[in-house]
């Protein structure tokens, strides 16, 4: 019988068994990287944030408390880190509006690096191709989001987490959550509107 989150995370703690910890990873690091990816936009980026998630579990496992959901805990890990991540680049923006050299930062000249691992192994090159356009203009309207919006639909839509687990992801109230998915929703369509696909077309604009 799989044993649960909880009751892995709890042997780990318990007997420091390190088997029961490579589990968790196991588990949950692809949907980590994603969440990070889509937030951030930047694959160096997500990864850090995967490592320093995880890092952050195991120094901390101590404090997880069993009337809680490991899942959640571990995406407002995850969360935080994303948005220390969004503050260092606020920063650096507005920064850079004094300095008059400044150049486009590497993070957006790398951030669709990873998109093309997302196409189906199995499909032809065309079909590869048209799905990583796909992926590549969702992935850059979602980047057009504000932060808060960005986050919770990646939560919501992508990650299929309820209300009242994103609610304590982010430290918000059910409702706030619910409005800055429905604002996020409404500009994310008007984003992809000139963008419609189908089985035999790639995104209209070029």
């Amino acid at each position: 019988m799989e044993l649960t989150d909880e009751a892995l995370l709890e042997s780990f703690r318990k007997t420091g068994d390190s088997d029961s910890f490579t589990t968790l990873v196991r588990r949950y690091q692809d949907r980590l990287y994603n969440l990070a990816y889509r937030v951030l936009a930047n694959q160096e980026e997500a990864e850090e944030v995967v490592q320093d998630t995880f890092l952050r579990i195991h120094e901390g496992a101590s404090n997880f408390r069993q009337s809680k959901v490991f899942a959640g805990w571990l995406f407002r890990i995850a969360h935080n880190a994303c948005l220390d991540i969004l503050r260092v680049r606020q920063k650096e923006i507005a920064n850079m509006s004094f300095d008059q050299t400044a150049t486009i930062s590497p993070a957006e000249e790398s951030r669709s690096a990873v998109l093309g691992q997302l196409a189906d192994s199995k499909a032809g090159p065309e079909e590869q191709f048209r799905l990583r356009e796909q992926h590549q203009v969702i992935q850059d309207s979602l980047s057009q989001l504000p932060d808060e919006q960005r986050v919770v639909i990646v939560l919501r839509d992508i990650e299929g987490l309820t209300y009242d687990d994103i609610a304590e992801i982010v430290g918000a109230s059910q409702g706030t959550v619910r409005s800055r998915i429905h604002y996020g929703r409404l500009k994310l369509r008007d984003l992809l509107r000139p963008h419609i696909f189908s089985p035999d077309s790639t995104p209209a604009s070029r």
